[in-house]
């Protein structure tokens, strides 16, 4: 199992805040994935959790460098302000996590109960990392056309309004396949219907990726490519309000190649 986020999209070279904060919420889904995992196998200490806790840490620099480039180029208004200090928060909760996990290696002692409790404390605080950076996303998508910040991206390809909302879905983490009698089911953890169609439509252009080759009964979690990170983003740049049940500007308080991130 890989535990390093740096194996992902390189989130520091993308051409657009919105591609970086799409790409950062795929960092969470992992990290909650790699969580979860830990937990199940009953690997709570040792080497595999000594290898989570920097995984973790990065989460907090990855979150803060996206907030310090929102900040260096966009000007201050209400939405860059809040878009701002939500990922401050996020960033904090990150740090939480990395907290409960090193709490784990004193209590090595401990029975796995009390360590599985610990990690899920760990994974609750980053449980909405992922669905804050997209609805960031779209808020800073606006931002940008509104403030006629220069874009470097190339033409991205373009979404229908069929498949807006599995991108997005997708791309919270929400969206899973599953085998069963030889058939392909498509789950939606938001509890919206999403058509088998449209996934293998945009399998087929290449824009998201089952994480694993099928395996009966198993859910498989569905993930943008890097073409769908860039696809999403310059939807939500072009129509940032069409996805059903989202806002905007949030409220304060053959198989693709993976997405490959380096710092």
């Amino acid at each position: 199992m890989t535990t390093a986020l740096s194996d992902h999209c390189q989130l520091f070279d993308l051409p657009s805040l919105p591609e970086r904060l799409i790409t950062l919420a795929d960092d969470f889904i992992v990290h909650g994935d790699l969580l979860k995992a830990l937990a199940a196998t009953g690997h709570l200490q040792g080497s595999a959790l000594r290898q989570q806790i920097p995984t973790t840490q990065e989460l907090v620099v990855l979150t803060l460098g996206v907030r310090e480039s929102i900040d260096g180029t966009l000007r201050s208004t209400p939405a860059v302000v809040d878009a701002s200090l939500r990922l401050r928060q996020t960033a904090y909760l990150a740090a939480g996590a990395a907290e409960e996990l090193r709490g784990l290696l004193i209590l090595n002692d401990a029975g796995h109960s009390v360590a599985a409790h610990q990690a899920g404390m760990a994974k609750d605080l980053t449980a909405l990392g992922a669905e804050t950076c997209v609805a960031l996303a779209e808020t800073i998508a606006v931002e940008t056309l509104r403030q006629r910040v220069a874009q470097t991206r190339e033409s991205a390809p373009v979404l229908s309004s069929a498949d807006l909302p599995a991108m997005h879905a997708v791309a919270r983490g929400k969206a899973h396949v599953t085998l069963m009698l030889g058939r392909q089911y498509i789950s939606n953890d938001d509890g919206a219907r999403l058509s088998i169609n449209t996934i293998r439509g945009l399998e087929t252009r290449a824009l998201i990726q089952r994480e694993d080759a099928d395996q009966e009964g198993k859910p498989q979690r569905l993930r943008l490519t890097a073409a769908g990170v860039s696809a999403l983003a310059s939807a939500f740049g072009q129509a940032p309000s069409t996805t059903p049940g989202h806002q905007s500007s949030p409220s304060p308080v053959h198989a693709p190649a993976p997405m490959k991130r380096s710092r």
